[in-house]
């Protein structure tokens, strides 16, 4: 049988063995040319599914040398390519796990020959091409070439580059929740093993991890501590003493570990840049600076003021000005460990702990004594986010961490909040493996529609299980990132739909741009038009007010089959058009 290469963007997906599509909505496979649209400093991408092949066959891709205006060019080294990896989900074979095709060799039939699939006769390839910000606007031409064994098939691609610049800062936070200590669950040779947070392979490990976060515009958020309240020792600066007199011992190993995240150099030759990680969970919990013994005694104000000065003076000393460093109170009293929940209130009398850490905040880690150092009071608010939101929590309260549901019925306390510098997030669904990647790309844009600050695509994004690759737990919802470990590497590999993730982010950042310009109500206009929506759509009537129940209030997970592909495309296309006027 003759060998077809076809391709597909993101919304296409594609099963190995047949190469038929998986989802609905009328997506289809295309033939050449490939043609693409991206801002500069932006990522355009592309998937390819080649086949039939042979059993015995290796199958790679390679990105040339595209030439535009006058004599620019894009080299070939602006494509990396990706081979795919399928999951066994609902009795179908899913693409979700990208492997550089730079550590597999290609799709090789030992490649295939581990994903398990029996008979397989196509290999699939997700295919980035990154757009340098110096990179003259125009249409670029050339061609990617696929080998199957000696045979060479030239693809045609066509690139419109649009005037805007995508900046390297996202405008809303992604923040990939995290859970001491789930990276090293990758690694057998980490796992459980005593004092491997101290070694060498886990920094290197958990460096490829926040890269690979990095790279798609959002951050890992690792909470440090357990519910306990336990702090691995790698995890905080050394402290001694008691009272007035409690002080870091040193800062060197703690520096050592964290500092490249804050001025950036942990990101150094990414396709972002080496620009700081956008928020950091501190270790600071019930349990530390301060002993839990002591607690509403002297001696734990005192503790916790005076390592909090020098937290403030050091992060000052350093230059570690563009990170938000948060406070997040983690621990629930259904664990026993504490005799309240800290976050996921369900009943206000135990919210009474926040005002009792106000008094510890205010004249210690709040803005105005910090300055130019960010440090940011973060409140888990699922249940009672209608409470929170009215209440004097809100006098000091500076990022709500609510549901999906929560914030869909208050816009203008929440535009009030915002006013203020407050930021708001949902902690949310972003679908799993057999979800479209629609479900994924929905999620970015219901955020900035209710002019939300941020969200949580889960809440957790590295939950790996026993085996991601081969038995991905809870149906991928919770692995957006896959360990290297199953190829013998250090780093942390994408899921196609980090990726929709990140190209959603990019159409926020160009509507963004816009905005500056426009107004923000003028581009939301834009897109609702496109989606034949109104922008009271976005929210839910009849809560208006604060709910007398702590019921939660979910969004179906289906709410991204509302808006079909073809919204989806012309809604990217009118993001970069805004953006280049």
């Amino acid at each position: 049988m003759k060998k077809k290469v076809m391709w597909g963007d993101e919304f296409v997906r594609f099963e190995p063995v047949k190469g038929a599509v998986l989802d609905g909505d009328g997506q289809k496979a295309q033939a050449a040319p490939v043609t693409l649209t991206a801002g500069r400093n932006g990522v355009a991408d592309f998937q390819l599914i080649v086949g039939p092949v042979a059993g015995s066959a290796s199958v790679t891709v390679s990105g040339g040398t595209l030439s535009g205006p006058g004599k620019a060019k894009l080299g070939a080294s602006q494509f990396d390519v990706y081979v795919e990896w399928y999951h066994r989900l609902d009795k179908k074979w899913y693409p979700d796990a990208l492997v550089p095709q730079k550590v597999t060799g290609g799709s090789t039939p030992a490649f295939r020959q581990n994903v398990g699939i029996k008979g397989s006769s196509h290999a699939g390839f997700w295919v980035d091409l990154f757009v340098p910000g110096n990179a003259r606007p125009g249409v670029y031409e050339g061609k990617v070439t696929v080998k199957v064994d000696d045979e060479r098939f030239a693809v045609p691609v066509s690139l419109t580059v649009c005037k805007a610049r995508i900046l390297a800062g996202a405008h809303l936070d992604m923040s990939l929740n995290n859970y001491v200590d789930a990276i090293s669950g990758g690694w057998r040779e980490l796992r459980r093993k005593p004092g491997h947070l101290a070694t060498a392979k886990y920094r290197r490990v958990e460096q490829g991890v926040f890269r690979a976060a990095h790279e798609h515009r959002g951050f890992i958020h690792y909470m440090p501590y357990g519910h306990s309240g336990y702090l691995p020792p790698e995890f905080a600066p050394p402290l001694t003493g008691e009272g007035p007199r409690k002080r870091v011992t040193s800062w060197t190993e703690w520096d050592r570990h964290f500092g490249p995240y804050f001025d950036g150099s942990a990101f150094k030759n990414t396709r972002r840049g080496a620009i700081p990680i956008k928020r950091f969970y501190l270790p600071l919990n019930l349990h530390w600076p301060a002993d839990f013994v002591k607690f509403d005694q002297p001696g734990y104000e005192a503790e916790w003021r005076a390592v909090g000065k020098q937290m403030v003076d050091h992060f000052r000393e350093k230059k570690w000005t563009k990170t938000h460093f948060d406070l997040f109170l983690n621990h629930k009293q259904r664990f026993r460990f504490f005799p309240w929940d800290c976050e996921e209130v369900k009943y206000l009398p135990d919210n009474d702990l926040q005002r009792r850490f106000r008094k510890l905040w205010e004249g210690t880690f709040d803005r105005k004594s910090t300055k130019p150092v960010k440090f940011d009071y973060t409140l888990g608010t699922t249940w009672v986010y209608e409470d929170d939101i009215y209440s004097d929590l809100s006098e000091f309260i500076d990022v709500y961490i609510a549901n999906t549901g929560g914030p869909a019925g208050h816009p203008q306390r929440q535009a009030e909040l915002v006013e203020q510098g407050r930021a708001i997030w949902s902690c949310t669904h972003s679908g799993g493996i057999p979800d479209s990647t629609r479900a994924a790309a929905y999620t970015p844009l219901l955020m900035y529609m209710r002019n939300l600050q941020g969200f949580m695509p889960r809440w957790a994004s590295l939950a790996w299980g026993a085996d991601a690759w081969h038995q991905t737990p809870d149906m991928g919802m919770t692995t957006f990132i896959y360990p290297g470990s199953e190829f013998g590497t250090d780093d942390a590999y994408p899921s196609m739909r980090l990726k929709s993730l990140r190209n959603s982010q990019q159409m926020i950042d160009a509507f963004e741009l816009a905005a500056k310009r426009m107004g923000r109500k003028k581009v939301q206009s834009s897109a609702n038009r496109i989606l034949g929506m109104k922008s009271g759509a976005w929210f839910e009537t009849g809560q208006g007010k604060r709910r007398a129940d702590w019921g939660s209030v979910e969004a179906p997970v289906s709410g991204w089959s509302d808006i079909s592909t073809t919204a989806w495309r012309k809604l990217r296309a009118k993001a970069l058009e805004l953006a280049s006027r």
